[in-house]
């Protein structure tokens, strides 16, 4: 008899069809393994003895100077970004270009400053390279390395304000987290959600702080983004460390077979 026989056509759209479970338990099956999203989340656990990301999904380490990217022994588990010692340092790590706002995505990452929040810039969310030395080139009016992004960014050459941006569409977001104040080696979460397409203005990102909405813009929707974060140093010093304890991604995978998700 034919395989199609035997294996589960509809094993893509499974989940979304299935007649027990709740919502959240979707959320959650779907980062664990759903041919119906493209789906990352690490953890950082474990131990390296080489070179990173030699030997993990990892992009090349990016930066000026000598970056050192990689997992750190910690409970929890974390990845931690140091730049060297001098100023405008810096380091960077993207992962892959899975991604696009024409189909929809959620990142989440939990991250701090290890060291400082004098003298440094630090970037985390999502954007369209993997190799670029910081996406956003200025946070005051801002200006960006990035084609299409959306980010939060902190430079203390600007102001001592986490803010939220976006550039590709017509729209730029540009908020301060007024109400979030940065502590020195504190955990806060960052969340960033993309709907899809919407109109010519480009497709929405909003942009959350420990789940307080800071703004919202828009990116270019279709041009494929990856995870990003990245930490500059900003006065010759001592080298400047940022910490991602998790992050991840989530996305509906295009439609297969001529069936939409």
């Amino acid at each position: 008899m034919p395989a199609t026989d035997f294996l589960p056509r509809k094993l893509f759209n499974a989940f979304s069809n299935m007649g027990v479970g709740s919502d959240p338990l979707k959320g959650l099956l779907a980062l664990i393994g759903n041919p119906e999203y493209v789906a990352f989340f690490d953890d950082h656990l474990g131990t390296r003895s080489g070179t990173w990301p030699a030997g993990t999904p990892y992009a090349a380490t990016v930066g000026t100077g000598t970056e050192v990217i990689g997992i750190t022994q910690a409970v929890g588990g974390v990845m931690r970004l140091t730049t060297g010692a001098a100023g405008s340092d810096s380091a960077g790590q993207g992962f892959g270009l899975n991604w696009s706002g024409d189909r929809g995505f959620y990142f989440i990452a939990r991250c701090k400053l290890s060291t400082r929040i004098t003298n440094v810039k630090f970037e985390i969310g999502m954007t369209d390279a993997v190799d670029d030395d910081g996406a956003v080139a200025i946070k005051a009016t801002p200006t960006f390395t990035a084609t299409d992004c959306a980010v939060f960014v902190f430079d203390r050459t600007d102001d001592a304000e986490v803010t939220f941006v976006s550039n590709g569409g017509t729209t730029d977001a540009n908020a301060d987290a007024t109400d979030f104040d940065i502590v020195n080696d504190t955990y806060f979460v960052v969340e960033i959600v993309c709907k899809g397409p919407t109109d010519t203005t480009g497709d929405n990102v909003a942009g959350y702080i420990n789940g307080q909405l800071i703004g919202s813009g828009n990116i270019n929707g279709a041009r494929p983004l990856t995870i990003w974060a990245y930490v500059e140093d900003l006065a010759n010093s001592a080298a400047t460390g940022f910490d991602v304890d998790y992050w991840g991604c989530v996305g509906p995978r295009v439609a297969q077979w001529g069936v939409t998700t």
